[in-house]
């Protein structure tokens, strides 16, 4: 099917689609990019620092701080009669060449209504200079109606002071004009109405605030130092303000403190040299300490932004959208083809150079909001992941369930979940082997046609194959019309001797079964011969580096592929080896047949039938058995005629067995029969003494 086929590039494709498409409906930058951005800053003042040069700067901030206001020139003034010292700044200012000057406090209070003409000095400034002074409002709140008429109610001598902060309260943009609902009009802000003020560049609807220094940065006098010098040396504040934008605005500690995009840059800890005995210095950060700088620094900063021409541009949306298509492929890639450290190390790297790239871009004042191609970089992996999942455990099942038909089920579990066990290599387990073969398969494979002899062949095989299984055995391969099979490996059984009888003697009643319903319908069928045996063998992946199987080797198995034929030589069934018959001695009745001597294998073998589980033997079963062991006891110490005399009257009470002769019409043999025409023959022609009692098999 194409869709698993081709997942891979189909889940990398639709991620990329998916992060377009949120790109598109989500707002650009988001809430995310705000906090991204106070990083990249702080991190392009790492990599790419600029020096310090106040002397370059467009604006001017006067400080209204503690030391001002404590001083004893100032401290007799309540804060809203401060209106004779502001007349006296502008006149300082302003005699100095600035070329615009903006209060970033609401002067809502004229003193006038208490002390008649207590404020004509500042209306007087403020008539005088209407050209170049910008006042603050609130969106509901404006300068007193005295202010208002100094400046001829001129509506471009008023700049909104208020802020808009982020989502996450921090202060990052300012735009030129606000919409207010109530009155239904654009308001300038205040660093809009002051560019205008100072004919300067006009400035753009949003400025986003992307500093090069910390904003307490910008040059800044406190008010009573300027004070101070515009009596005593006038012409240094000429190098300070001359051609400049002044904001006036408050720096203390506990007022209007706001968290900028700056808040990780350096500040300046501590006040410049004297400028001049006068007492005029550059001051350091406010609190140097603090995230948080004085409102006015956010004015400040967005007219030395626009002045300057450092204005930072956003990327357009596309960009931001291609970018993230891109960062949620490559997140999809390394989800589908790494493993999850890998790839955590690998969304880690991209990251870190989207970052720097980043960076890069911002030291050109181009600013690429990271927040969504970041998600992205990190989402699609899950993603990846999941369908990664989805699809290759589906097909892990299909070809589990694929190779369950060629391979054990036990096999084919252990390969899916450890694959470290695709590889050659053994090691030494007590097991107990299976050779089972179907008695009357040459004899029918003449007589019927191919197709015919496989599906019976199939049929009775599935037989053994369900027993072995049954006892938790491993079915390791079929050998024509025979069946091998292994106890104890791959996976650990205590038990495996028994489990192994127990399998053989449900595999010949099965059978037994079987071939009672096939001879009623007229039609022709099979037995079985089974050989087991138990002991130490190697058991794990043989054959090549490119094709092996999972088998055992060793002597074990190879006694168990000769014990499979023995049972036509005895007349039995299921012969089983001597320590096989150890291990399942208290679970089953058997019967010791013979020693015998295969071919290949050095030393005697104690061969033993399994007749019945233990718990299941009747008294005659048990007397039986007891007869044959007597039968054996004389036969091995060379009174054959007493073992003819034991076994003959049990040939006649047991029945025969079709696997002895392989459907070949003969007369139906048992192991005691078979003991008893051998009695009588070397009754008649004894061996040599002395004797060991054991059979030599000359065949396989």
């Amino acid at each position: 099917m194409f869709w698993r086929r081709r997942y891979r590039e189909v889940t990398c494709t639709l991620c990329a689609l998916i992060a377009t498409f949120v790109v598109i409906i989500l707002p650009s930058p988001t809430a995310l990019d705000g906090p991204l951005l106070d990083l990249l800053i702080k991190a392009r003042e790492i990599v790419f620092p600029t020096e310090d040069r106040p002397e370059r700067s467009s604006v001017v901030v006067m400080a209204l701080d503690k030391r001002s206001l404590e001083s004893p020139d100032l401290a007799p003034y309540p804060r809203t009669l401060l209106a004779p010292v502001w007349a006296s700044a502008l006149d300082a200012v302003f005699g100095t060449g600035a070329s615009a000057v903006g209060f970033d406090f609401l002067l809502g209070y004229s003193a006038n209504q208490l002390l008649p003409n207590y404020d004509l000095p500042f209306l007087a400034a403020l008539g005088k200079y209407r050209e170049k002074i910008v006042l603050a409002r609130s969106a509901t709140t404006r300068p007193a109606l005295q202010f208002l008429a100094a400046l001829r109610n001129d509506e471009k001598s008023l700049g909104l002071g208020e802020l808009v902060s982020d989502p996450d309260g921090s202060y990052r943009r300012v735009w030129a004009t606000r919409y207010d609902v109530r009155s239904g009009q654009s308001l300038p802000s205040l660093a809009g109405a002051l560019l205008l003020r100072a004919k300067a560049v006009s400035m753009p609807g949003e400025v986003v605030l992307a500093p090069r220094h910390h904003l307490e940065k910008i040059p800044t006098y406190a008010l009573i130092d300027v004070l101070s010098c515009a009596k005593a040396a006038p012409e240094v504040l000429k190098q300070v303000f001359r051609n400049r934008i002044v904001l006036i605005g408050s720096t203390l500690p506990e007022e209007d403190r706001k968290i900028s995009s700056g808040r990780f840059l350096t500040p300046q800890r501590y006040d410049g040299p004297v400028l001049h005995p006068c007492g005029l210095k550059r001051l350091g950060a406010s609190v140097p300490d603090s995230q948080t700088v004085p409102g006015v620094f956010i004015h400040a900063a967005a007219v030395e932004a626009v002045v300057s021409g450092h204005i930072t541009a956003t990327t357009p949306r596309a960009i931001v959208a291609g970018l993230s298509a891109a960062t949620a492929t490559a997140g999809a890639a390394v989800g589908m083809f790494l493993t999850p450290w890998l790839a955590v190390a690998a969304i880690l790297v991209v990251a870190l150079l989207i970052f720097v790239a980043a960076t890069s871009f911002l030291a050109t004042d181009i600013w690429i909001p990271l927040a969504l191609p970041l998600v992205a970089l990190v989402g699609a992996p899950v993603v990846a992941y999941v369908m990664r999942y989805l699809v290759e455990e589906r097909t892990r099942r299909q070809i589990q369930n694929a190779f369950s038909h060629y391979l054990s089920p036990t096999i084919v579990d252990r390969l899916a979940s450890d694959a470290s066990a695709l590889k050659l290599g053994g090691e030494r387990r007590d097991v107990t082997v299976m050779f089972a073969d179907l008695s009357g398969f040459t004899a029918l494979s003449g007589r019927v046609e191919p197709e015919v002899l496989t599906r019976m062949v199939n049929q009775y095989l599935s037989h053994i194959v369900q027993a072995v299984e049954a006892t938790n055995g491993y079915v390791d391969k079929f050998i024509g019309d025979a069946v091998m099979a292994i106890w104890g490996a791959p996976v650990a059984d205590p038990n495996h001797a028994g489990n192994g009888i127990r399998a053989a003697l449900a595999a010949v009643e099965r059978i037994r079964q079987e071939k009672e319903a096939a001879e009623k319908r007229g039609e022709r069928s099979f037995s079985v011969k089974i050989g087991v045996n138990s002991g130490p063998a190697v058991v794990g992946n043989v054959g090549t580096e490119k094709r092996f199987n999972y088998t055992a080797v060793g002597e074990t198995v190879n006694v168990a592929s000769r014990l499979e034929s023995v049972p036509s030589i005895y007349g039995c069934q299921i012969v089983v080896g001597p320590r096989t018959a150890e291990l399942a001695k208290g679970e089953f009745l058997l019967c010791e047949l013979d020693w015998i001597q295969v071919k290949g294998i050095e030393g005697a073998l104690a061969i033993f039938e399994p007749l019945v589980e233990l718990e299941k033997a009747t008294h005659e079963q048990i007397e039986r058995a007891q007869r044959f062991a007597q039968a054996l006891t004389c036969y091995r110490a060379m009174r054959f005629a007493e073992a003819y005399e034991i076994w003959e009257p049990l040939a006649r009470e047991e029945p025969g067995s079709l696997s002895a002769n392989d459907g070949k019409g003969e007369p139906e043999l048992n192991p005691p029969a078979v003991m008893a025409a051998r009695a009588s023959g070397l009754a008649v022609d004894p061996p040599v003494s002395p004797w060991d009692g054991v059979w030599v098999l000359s065949g396989k």
